[in-house]
């Protein structure tokens, strides 16, 4: 039994349809949207009605125009019965009422509650390939024994078939009109009984006459309805990713080859000619055609008629179409294609398939737009793709925006996979004070395939040119890289300059490793003069050249590293120059007995310091440590003992400062801590949902006795950020130089709820103070008095820091902390930040940060070190694909811009446009702090030096693009943004 397949498509949407038949059907076009609305219906064809159906034939080119199954005679236009033809004898042998089948068009198909018709199926013989041919009118077993007998034979039935298309029931559409009105008549059911509404394609904007005229467009659109996903679906979404499939090509071989169609004849067992309505589908593959031939024997299938074709990876339609299915050769003319990987859609005059590696394209045009936006376009006289090489080419290219053309190129070579190959890449452009005009032309060398090098030439219209590059490599165990740039002649400061950055990474084994990350700049101002001030982050003030080598296994490790900065602020003074470590060299042991509660374990270092004006020295510590990790499932309880001993041997500056008191200096101490904790959960019912409530107490008590350490200098040591996790730390202060004492007990609480049915955390609320039983005596240089008549080391309580995180929605979460100081009486610190996140590219945060000085002296009343600073940023859709980006920080406190950047946004399947305005601080004065010589404060009542910079991108996606990489500066600017990713 074969399923009727009844379509409608109207071969136009742009004119308005004239009421032909008000009883039967209603069609009335919206003049706003240009989508079709019609509605009306009658009762469906009875079984045994009629025995001549009326005549519907007119079409417009190669739109058919599909027929629904008759009604009864007196249901049918009068026009319509008047010119009805009886079926052909032949075809009604059986007295059984035939339906032929319309012209198929993949736009939609409906199951049609038409009368069953008989079939007649034969199970046919190949020695390659089996078919299994299924007509409506039978098959019919031909001996020729001549060219012309089986010539008549096929005409005899064309005839048969045009006589019985021609009493089709359904829609009949007289285009004739002079006022270019369609008249429409409904002859039978509807097929699908209802009104519905018809979906246009969108149109593009262009300047000129598209490269895609109407009814490509609506083909594309049929193409795309035949694949497994839309592949623009997820085109915009920054996170988007197209569903997947997974390809049949596999079964091609196994599977046999069923035809489908109104009418077919054999000859010799051979040659199979199928005629009306021809539906092919082998494996993967699947194909609608008025005509179709195949040859058994070189397993050619010839199809003619307006072809429509697809497989998981392509879909296309054609006049005509040659496939040879044992060696996946093919040949089409006029043919309009959809590459969904891509993805990609075009047209081409000819369309060879020398293998299933190798094509070739005559007169071709293609773009990855949508169907019904045609935004830019690639025009070629010839293009050729060959997936074993990865490369394709193309001749007499030339590119047309907004039909606008753009670019000419007598020859193109490309990359068609994810290989590389050498050639010119996209040019970037910028624009900043300093530098002026940017422009960028980069050229990628592909050496070899784990060797390859970009050449970045780059010219400054204020400064001059600028020859830069990176060399990458990769071996089984390594891989870095080297950049270099370097300016003959600034035209400004009348020098030559430079920049060299080296990176390696090395695997030697699977324990031992190696890092090296070198960085060097000519001068102070390099990068603010010459450097992508997208990429530069604020307040940057030292470039770090580091390199270690390490050994990692279970319990021990051993790491050996040595660092050195250069100063790129020229605030910065040569005695707050941080010190370099020549060298640094850890060693970590550390072992757990599995039949008892004890671990055991041991830090030591050894770090020479170097710097030019102030005090070297060289410093040993070792620190072993042994605790009794006492755990249940609700209470923990871990006593440690540490005893910490370090030795320093110093010497005199270089630059015969004052002699130092002893040049050996030793400290040995002993540290006792106790960390215990309870861990206790409900579960509670809210709004209707179920949570799991968690309370969990901790407490934390350390000892360590006083010891005078104000003789030992400072090398690396400062104060820890207080935070809810520093107020378990066994030391104050970040370094080894100071080990500050302490009878102290820390009390915390932590709560949490927790959504029972997804796991996802709703609420973190922590709370905790420090209660310290005797006075701290170890502080820094600098530090004694920090405010007048405050002594934070003779308090009895520490701040009473709190800590919130809320997950108030799947979109809407909170951050927020908060510092009380009980002496001042006063909240010191405060920060809050509310993230909303509606999906990928909706993006909004509002954030407050507010912290009061109670370190550095400050007799000035002006507050120098306070900060009361808000923060914006967004990413967010505002109009059709077009989108704002920004980031605003300000300073509430000096009523000033610290950084900022605005920009829109415009993306959408076919291309991306960005440009962005920035105002960022590229240097900030820095004041000397009495705490140490070698840090220094930021003032920030300084503007420092403020430059101004506009930056773009387009992207033409499948093509190229040009202009800056604003992803990674997106995301490190804005919380929540994540770049586009391809699959």
């Amino acid at each position: 039994m074969r399923r009727r397949l009844l379509l409608l498509f109207l071969p136009s949407i742009y004119a308005p349809i004239s009421i032909a038949n008000e009883a039967l059907w209603n069609c009335v076009q919206n003049k706003d949207s240009n989508e079709w609305v019609c509605v009306g219906e009658k009762e469906p064809l009875k079984k045994d009605s009629a025995e001549k159906i009326p005549a519907s034939t007119e079409s417009l080119g190669n739109a058919p125009v599909p027929q629904s199954p008759a009604k009864d005679a007196q249901s049918a236009p009068a026009k319509a019965v008047e010119n009805a033809q009886p079926i052909p004898t032949k075809a009604v042998e059986n007295a059984q009422p035939v339906v032929t089948e319309p012209e198929r068009s993949p736009i939609e198909t409906v199951e049609s509650p038409s009368a069953p018709v008989e079939k007649t199926k034969a199970a046919l013989d190949s020695p390659k390939l089996p078919v299994n041919t299924k007509t409506d009118k039978g098959t019919r077993q031909v001996k020729v024994e001549s060219e012309s007998a089986a010539q008549s034979a096929t005409e005899s039935g064309n005839k048969e078939l045009l006589q019985t298309e021609a009493n089709l029931p359904g829609w009949t559409c007289d285009t004739k009109g002079a006022d270019k009105n369609w008249d429409c008549k409904l002859v039978g059911a509807d097929p699908k009984g209802q009104a519905r509404t018809i979906e246009t394609a969108e149109s593009g904007a262009s300047f000129l006459t598209p490269a895609f005229d109407h009814n490509e467009e609506l083909t594309f659109s049929n193409l795309k309805s035949q694949l497994k996903y839309d592949p623009w679906q997820n085109c915009v979404a920054p996170n988007g990713k197209k569903p997947g499939f997974v390809p049949r090509k596999d079964l091609r071989d196994e599977a046999p080859l069923d035809i489908d169609s109104d009418y077919a004849e054999i000859y010799e067992n051979e040659l199979y000619s199928y005629t009306g309505n021809v539906e092919m589908t082998h494996a993967d593959q699947r194909s609608i055609s008025n005509k179709a031939s195949y040859d058994t024997v070189s397993e050619t299938l010839d199809l003619q008629g307006s072809v429509y074709y697809s497989e998981d990876e392509l879909a296309l339609h054609s006049d005509s179409a040659s496939l040879n299915l044992a060696s996946d050769q093919a040949r089409l003319r006029e043919a309009l294609f959809i590459s969904p990987a891509t993805p990609l859609r075009g047209r081409a005059k000819t369309i060879y398939r020398d293998s299933n590696t190798l094509s070739r394209y005559k007169d071709v045009a293609y773009t990855s737009c949508r169907p019904g936006n045609q935004d830019w376009v690639v025009h070629a006289s010839e293009l050729k793709m060959n997936k074993v090489s990865g490369q394709g080419s193309a001749k007499n290219t030339w590119l047309e925006f907004k039909g606008t053309p753009v670019f000419y190129s007598p020859y193109l070579s490309f990359p068609i996979d994810n290989r590389r190959l050498s050639g010119f890449l996209a040019p970037s452009f910028g624009n900043t004070q300093r530098g002026g005009v940017s422009l960028s032309t980069p050229y990628y060398w592909n050496i070899a395939p784990n060797y390859d090098a970009t050449i970045r030439p780059r010219y400054l219209s204020k400064r001059g040119p600028i020859l830069g590059g990176d060399f990458k490599y990769l071996t089984e165990i390594t891989k870095g890289s080297a950049d270099v740039e370097f300016m003959p002649h600034d035209s400004l400061l009348d020098k030559s300059r430079y920049l060299l950055g080296l990176k390696n990474t090395t695997q030697l084994t699977p324990h031992i490793y190696s890092n090296l990350d070198v960085t060097k700049v000519s001068d102070k101002d390099y990068f603010a003069d010459l450097g992508n001030a997208l990429s530069m982050t604020t307040y940057s003030s030292f470039l770090l050249s580091q390199a270690n080598i390490g050994y990692a296994n279970t319990g021990v490790s051993l790491r050996g590293h040595a660092d050195s900065y250069q100063s790129i602020d020229k605030a910065i003074l040569d005695t707050g120059m941080p010190y370099r470590r020549l060298p640094q060299v850890d060693l970590n042991l550390n072992h757990a007995f599995q039949f008892m509660p004890l671990n055991t374990a041991m830090d030591a270092e050894y770090v020479y310091f170097q710097h030019d004006a102030l005090v070297n020295g060289q410093r040993t510590n070792v620190k072993p440590s042994v605790s009794f990790p006492l755990q249940t499932a609700s209470a923990f309880l871990t006593p440690k003992l540490s005893l910490q001993s370090t030795q320093y041997s110093l010497s005199n500056p270089k630059n015969g400062t004052a002699s130092l008191a002893s040049s050996s200096i030793s400290r040995t101490l002993p540290i006792f801590s106790a960390d215990t904790g309870l861990y206790m959960e409900k579960e509670m019912d809210f709004s209707s949902r179920s949570y799991l409530h968690t309370l969990e107490p901790r407490l934390f008590y350390l000892y360590i006795p006083r010891t005078d350490q104000s003789n030992i200098p400072i090398f690396d040591t400062s104060f820890y950020d207080v935070s809810f996790n520093s107020l378990f730390l066994e030391n104050r202060f970040s370094g080894l130089d100071r080990v500050g004492d302490a009878n102290q007990l820390t009390a915390a609480l932590t709560t949490r709820l927790v959504d029972a049915k997804s796991g996802k955390e709703r609420l973190k609320l922590s709370v905790g103070e420090i209660v310290y039983f005797k006075d701290r005596k170890v502080v820094l240089p600098g530090y004694e008095e920090p405010l007048p008549g405050y002594f934070p080391d003779t308090d009895r309580f520490s701040n009473l820091v709190t800590e919130l995180n809320a997950g108030l929605t799947d979109h809407l979460a909170l951050s927020s902390g908060a510092q009380w100081n009980p002496h001042l009486n006063r909240v010191v610190r405060h920060s809050a930040t509310l993230h909303y996140v509606n999906g990928p590219g909706e993006i909004i945060n509002f954030g407050y940060r507010y912290r009061k000085n109670t370190i550095i002296p400050d007799t000035s009343g002006k507050r120098l070190y306070d900060i009361i600073q808000s923060d914006v940023s967004a990413h967010w859709p505002v109009y059709n694909d077009w989108s704002v980006v920004g980031r605003w920080t300000y300073s509430l406190l000096n009523n000033s811009t610290q950084e900022s950047f605005l920009g829109v946004e415009k993306e959408n399947c076919c291309w991306r446009f960005r440009v962005i305005g920035r105002r960022w601080v590229n240097s900030l004065t820095f004041i000397q702090t009495p705490a140490t010589q070698n840090t220094l404060a930021i003032d920030p009542t300084a503007t420092g030096v403020s430059q101004v910079g506009v930056f773009f991108q387009v992207e033409l996606k499948g093509l190229t693009g040009i202009g800056e990489k604003l992803d990674q500066f997106f995301e490190k600017q804005i919380y929540g943004y994540r770049a586009p990713t391809d699959d």
